[in-house]
């Protein structure tokens, strides 16, 4: 049984790193031999084969400043003026329970624990704009998935008093029996007004519209950020080596399982 185990934690962790590595492989390979254009050159190319096949999508890398359709977008929990938000709010409590070993002996053990209690995000469209043209691009954020990176706006937790609390928010829910509630936990990611963006994806008309969106057509890799090219490169390659470091670890872990344990 021993042997079976140790084999299968090995393969799995061969097989995360075999598979990031490669994912993460291609991605860079398409983001370094993929051209930025601007929106004036992408608005001629997707309109003069938009006439020719109205579902053209061109795969494209675009660059640009992040604004809302209004204007007047606030991020709900750190106030502070967006072009985008998500947030999360969390129930937080402390649930007590007693372990007992192989020898029979017990120990009491305490464990903090996160309830979601709602979700949302910036119902308000928001856009890409350069200084080529008058036309905006306006982004698909929920086809990208994960492939999103937002910036830190709040991780603010507050206890079950909090007059914050209760001058901003009316939360119902169950408490859990037998675990003690400490409080909420705001979480909140935003991107600014005026944020210079990096996307890769495929731009496509809607309508008199420009959107980007996830690349679908192409089957080519996808992203949304605030970070410059570089910068994105980097943190891809850091994925490599964590995806290698754990694959190690897999390894290391199955034969000592396989062999020592």
């Amino acid at each position: 049984m021993e042997f079976i185990i140790g084999l299968l934690i090995m393969l799995a962790g061969i097989g995360y790193a075999v598979y990031v590595f490669q994912k993460n492989t291609k991605k860079v390979a398409e983001i370094q031999f993929q051209q930025t254009s601007c929106i004036k050159d992408v608005l001629d190319i997707v309109g003069d084969l938009s006439s020719l096949d109205e579902n053209y999508r061109h795969y494209s890398e675009v660059k640009g400043k992040l604004n809302s359709v209004t204007g007047d977008v606030d991020a709900p929990f750190s106030q502070r003026p967006v072009a985008y938000y998500e947030n999360e709010v969390y129930s937080v409590h402390e649930e007590t329970r007693t372990e007992r070993d192989d020898k029979g002996n017990t120990r009491t053990v305490t464990d903090k624990l996160e309830t979601s209690l709602s979700r949302e995000k910036s119902p308000v469209e928001i856009y890409l704009s350069d200084s080529s043209s008058e036309e905006k691009v306006y982004i698909d954020i929920e086809s990208f998935g994960s492939d999103v990176d937002l910036m830190p706006g709040c991780n603010r937790f507050e206890s079950e008093d909090s007059n914050w609390v209760k001058e901003n928010f009316n939360f119902n829910f169950s408490k859990t029996r037998g675990s003690r509630f400490l409080g909420y936990r705001f979480f909140e990611e935003i991107l600014p007004e005026n944020q210079p963006m990096y996307i890769l994806g495929e731009i496509h008309k809607r309508a008199d519209r420009l959107y980007v969106g996830r690349a679908v057509t192409t089957k080519k890799s996808s992203h949304v950020t605030y970070k410059s090219e570089g910068e994105l490169l980097d943190d891809i390659k850091n994925e490599k080596l964590i995806a290698m470091g754990i694959g190690a670890a897999g390894f290391i872990a199955g034969i000592a399982v396989m062999f020592l344990i």
